[in-house]
């Protein structure tokens, strides 16, 4: 008997003839344009996709990239990347000589920088495939790394939440464009002055007039916890 047909199958939008699409392309056209024409009149007509840009050119979303068919039907696709999927088809758009599934990778290894992910997939090209297989290589052991540990997670270690100030850093000067920095500490219950290679005791320390301050948790002075 014939094979049934899925639902993502009768809803999958037609393959894109990259004759066809070069040649709209050649009229002038954007290449999501010609995208979307060639899309909305099956594939491969180029008479049909150039009336229909004709008669779409001035849709708000003529020039934005087609969606991504496997966004909504991948389980473990897309959604779980954690990256912006309308990020990743622009990027495949308009650099022109990536998949989604690399442009999705580099992504993911950026943050979801799109101009570092571009460098990342220029500065691999020679061996593209195989710093992809790297990554997932680090991501899954990471993700191992995770599983094995966190029932084992360092303790946070909670204090009664009493600081003391140990240093602060003035600036002698009109204003912060110009003038001079220096720093006091706190020594043995005296105030010392580092000012340059100049360093002394200092009498009176600006506490009103400091630009920074740093402060230390009290029961944590002297007994650094072995953990960190």
């Amino acid at each position: 008997g014939e094979t049934p047909t899925s639902a993502a199958e009768m809803n999958a939008p037609p393959s894109i003839d990259e004759g066809a699409l070069c040649q709209l392309m050649d009229m002038g056209f954007t290449m999501n344009g010609c995208k979307r024409a060639l899309t909305a009149v099956g594939g491969n007509d180029v008479q049909a996709a150039m009336n229909w840009v004709f008669e779409h050119s001035t849709d708000p979303d003529f020039n934005d990239p087609l969606p991504d068919p496997t966004s909504a039907t991948s389980a473990a696709g897309p959604a779980d990347s954690g990256v912006d999927e309308g990020v990743v088809m622009s990027l495949v758009d308009n650099l022109g000589c990536f998949t989604s599934d690399q442009v999705r990778a580099a992504l993911k290894e950026c943050n979801g920088a799109a101009d570092r992910a571009a460098d990342w997939l220029f500065s691999h090209m020679d061996d593209l495939d195989g710093a992809i297989a790297a990554l997932n290589s680090k991501n899954d052991s990471a993700a191992a790394g995770a599983g094995a540990t966190s029932s084992a997670e360092v303790a946070l270690e909670d204090g009664d939440g009493t600081y003391t100030m140990v240093g602060m850093v003035s600036h002698i000067g009109k204003h912060t464009g110009s003038g001079h920095y220096v720093a006091h500490l706190k020594r043995k219950d005296k105030w010392v002055i580092f000012n340059d290679e100049k360093v002394a005791l200092s009498e009176h320390p600006p506490f009103q007039h400091a630009y920074m301050y740093l402060f230390q948790r009290k029961d944590a002075i002297n007994s650094p916890s072995p953990d960190y």
